[in-house]
């Protein structure tokens, strides 16, 4: 656990260093740097406070909601990725990074103490996301950019 964590702080310091280095845009930020501030940015989010949390503000840039499953995906987390593009489709918007307004609205009208959650949240706590994430850098090549605890 305590690699894990050594292997993500590292990770993630260099990843959003490359971020502000970019501009704070997620879509000039190159592999993998791109996928370990994705699945930080949005686990820390969703750790807080579920799903709800995630969609309840705008990402800096809006990115698509499918930049951030993908990048659940390539660490090995299907179930993350599926819940949160099932989530982004039930706002019935074609681009609900781009309507917090929408969003908002549609969670408010099931956040009141009679109605069930919105959605299934098998990611809210799930340390496995973090262990999946500190394997797949772990995994990366050194000469792809990615960061490794020595």
């Amino acid at each position: 656990m305590k690699n894990q964590d050594a292997i993500l702080e590292r990770a993630s310091n260099l990843a959003f260093q490359k971020l502000e280095a970019a501009g704070g845009n997620i879509a000039n930020l190159e592999e993998p740097h791109r996928t370990v501030a994705l699945v930080f940015s949005a686990q820390g989010v969703i750790d807080n406070g579920g799903l709800i949390y995630f969609f309840e503000s705008d990402w800096p840039g809006n990115p698509p909601y499918a930049l951030f499953a993908d990048a659940y995906r390539r660490i090995g987390c299907a179930a993350a990725a599926h819940a949160i593009l099932q989530a982004a489709n039930s706002f019935g918007v074609l681009h609900p990074e781009q309507d917090q307004a929408v969003r908002n609205a549609f969670m408010e009208r099931f956040s009141q103490p009679d109605c069930h959650d919105i959605w299934e949240d098998p990611i809210c706590g799930d340390e496995q996301v973090w262990a999946h994430l500190a394997k797949w850098i772990q995994e990366r090549p050194s000469d792809s950019g990615a960061i490794r605890a020595s």
